[in-house]
């Protein structure tokens, strides 16, 4: 299994067109968060360049279609600071690798940015803040912020929102600190989801598992696993403990006629889910032991290219393959 030793905590990975991936890294420094994303060659796993920031990247998406203007494509980050950037990836001049150029910044939330989601097939982007906000970009529109939703007294809460995702063209999912599953209306300028469902503890993270059937799949802060069907959102589907701490990250990428689905925890283990029966999920990575350094994955990612390989990144400041 390879792996890399980076200089900062792992929060995000987003594999890029080219087969790089991007790293979204976080350091603790006297009272401060700085930060960094880093671009590493997927197949090798060597870095090949590294783009200081003033604050904690815990949030990474790239964008569908290139930019309208340059033909470039974009990657999306997410700051503590409550900012997002967009840079373009632009080739560099020793071969196939890229680097990256900072082109926009807007900072609207009024905490740390917590997930980003992009559209499928579209320039639009979602962030999610742990100041309860949901907040919607059109990035052809030189990033302009097109909608503001949760927030206040809402369903959503103004508690941290920590994941995000689209669900179809025009409905995002998210989930946070107040332990709801929230479907928002793409298309509403509203303060309340269009349906909601109680998780049982505060979600972590989502993952769609297949757009066309409506599923995701939700972790939470106690460790287990739900997926619940989003056109009738009520009591999840299946619901399990994979875990022995919070799961902080799950992944999703199509394979065949399906798709799979990987879950990290804080307690270490990656798990490679059986949606239709979450029972006869497999441990791809064990549970660290007594006496071992904790890893505490924060993040998954699938590469879309073949072959297939799933990637994990935690609070080891290591990005490493994960064995199938």
């Amino acid at each position: 299994m390879a792996s890399l030793l980076l200089p900062g905590n792992v929060d995000c990975i987003a594999p890029l067109p080219n087969g790089q991936l991007a790293v979204g890294l976080s350091t603790f420094t006297g009272e401060l968060w700085t930060g960094a994303i880093a671009l590493v060659d997927a197949d090798g796993l060597h870095l090949q360049s590294l783009v200081e920031t003033l604050a904690g990247v815990p949030a990474l998406a790239v964008l569908e279609r290139p930019d309208q203007f340059t033909g470039r494509r974009v990657l999306a980050s997410g700051g503590d600071d409550g900012s997002v950037d967009l840079w373009f990836l632009q080739p560099h001049a020793a071969g196939d690798s890229q680097t990256l150029q900072r082109t926009q910044t807007k900072v609207l939330h009024n905490g740390a940015v917590l997930a980003l989601a992009a559209a499928a097939d579209d320039t639009r982007l979602a962030s999610a803040s742990a100041d309860g906000t949901l907040r919607l970009w059109d990035c052809n529109q030189l990033l302009a912020c097109t909608a503001q939703l949760g927030g206040g007294d809402s369903v959503g809460g103004s508690a941290a929102l920590n994941a995000v995702a689209w669900t179809a063209d025009h409905t995002v999912a998210t989930v946070g600190q107040t332990g709801q599953l929230c479907m928002w209306d793409a298309r509403q300028l509203s303060s309340t989801p269009a349906a909601a469902a109680a998780v049982g503890a505060p979600g972590l993270s989502l993952a769609v598992r297949d757009a066309s059937q409506g599923q995701l799949a939700v972790g939470d802060l106690l460790g287990r696993v739900a997926v619940y069907d989003c056109r009738s959102l009520g009591q999840p589907v299946q619901q399990k403990q994979l875990h022995q701490d919070a799961v902080h990250s799950l992944a999703s990428t199509r394979s065949g006629s399906g798709s799979l689905v990987a879950s990290g925890g804080d307690d270490g283990a990656v798990m490679l889910l059986d949606c239709s029966c979450l029972g006869a999920s497999r441990q791809l990575v064990g549970v660290k032991g007594a006496g071992e350094t904790p890893c505490y994955i924060r993040a998954l990612a699938w590469q879309k290219q073949q072959p297939q390989r799933l990637y994990r990144g935690g609070w080891d400041q290591t990005i490493a393959t994960v064995a199938l």
